[in-house]
């Protein structure tokens, strides 16, 4: 059994750290992006029925609200598929979102997924040595 307590003290410090330096930039470019990109995001899908509930349910006007309707449309970025598949995006309209912000969409998605799982890990890791 792995013994988390048994290891070298630098190692379970960066082991502890790793999850948020490899997670907070992908919040921190969502963040940035909802500041500076949402309107241009939007202004690409005039029809899509998901981005239109999307953003009547979260709307626009605060900075959180537009950190969470970018944190769903970066989704739409990752698996555009899923949701032509259910007519709720116009394929057209995916096409046509800039591939810069489409790639930061991915990305940011990604490092926050690698950080949360790795953050989960981790606490079980943590659960697991105390017995």
């Amino acid at each position: 059994m792995i013994d988390f307590y048994n290891w070298h003290p630098y190692v379970r410090i960066a082991f502890l750290l790793a999850p948020f330096i490899i997670g907070l930039p992908g919040v921190f470019m969502i963040l940035v992006m909802a500041y500076r990109n949402l309107d241009t995001i939007l202004a690409t899908f005039p029809n899509s029925p998901y981005v239109k509930r999307q953003r009547a349910l979260w709307g626009i006007s605060t900075l959180p609200a537009r950190f969470i309707l970018t944190s769903h449309l970066a989704a739409v970025a990752l698996w555009p598929k899923n949701y032509i598949k259910r007519g709720e995006l116009d394929e057209q309209e995916v096409r046509n979102l800039p591939e810069t912000i489409k790639r930061r969409m991915v990305l940011a998605w990604r490092l926050s997924a690698v950080g949360m799982a790795w953050l989960f890990l981790a606490v079980g890791l943590l659960k697991l040595s105390e017995s």
